[in-house]
């Protein structure tokens, strides 16, 4: 009987570390997620009242007060020479439109909300941090990580979820 509650104590023992070795990659990887979204993505670039800005880039124009708002900026659309620019709207029946595949617009309630295209090369970088953070974390939870089997489903695990989480976040945005 006591050899019994002893195997028991084990098992118990062997799933709480295991269940500790999947949920806490699974939640820094979410938090990699949400942080990745909030420092390149979230917020604005720039915000401007709607007017008749919208029936321009549906015709396909760039109009002057938008324009000069980029220029404030110092952005310069459509490269040095100021031409080729394009606008795209991405559906019909929505107000989404893209300028130059670099700016997405997008209309919310009487504004339009103008944000860059989600491009960097940092996003991953974040993801791999928190892989190694994880290293100081888990002598607090009292869970061994023990070889490189362990710390590659420890990466794997929090490069998973980070990635669904913030494809979800961007997916919801635009």
């Amino acid at each position: 009987m006591r050899v019994r509650n002893i195997e028991r104590s084990k098992e118990r023992e062997e799933y709480v570390q295991g269940l500790k070795k999947v949920l806490i990659p699974s939640l820094f990887g979410i938090l990699a997620g949400v942080i990745c979204f909030y420092l390149y993505v979230a917020y604005p670039l720039m915000v401007i009242d709607d007017g008749t800005v919208a029936t321009s880039l549906d015709r396909g124009i760039i109009p002057a007060n938008l324009s000069a708002r980029f220029e404030d900026m110092g952005i310069a659309l459509g490269g040095d020479d100021g031409q080729n620019i394009t606008v795209v709207k991405m559906d019909r029946g929505a107000d989404k439109w893209v300028i130059n595949s670099e700016y997405i617009i997008r209309r919310q309630s009487e504004r339009l909300n103008i944000y860059q295209s989600p491009i960097s090369e940092d996003w991953l970088l974040i993801a791999l941090l928190l892989v190694l953070v994880q290293k100081f974390v888990y002598p607090y939870m009292h869970t061994r990580i023990e070889g490189a089997k362990d710390w590659l489903s420890v990466g794997f695990i929090t490069s998973f979820c980070w990635f669904i989480v913030f494809t979800l976040l961007l997916t919801a945005l635009f």
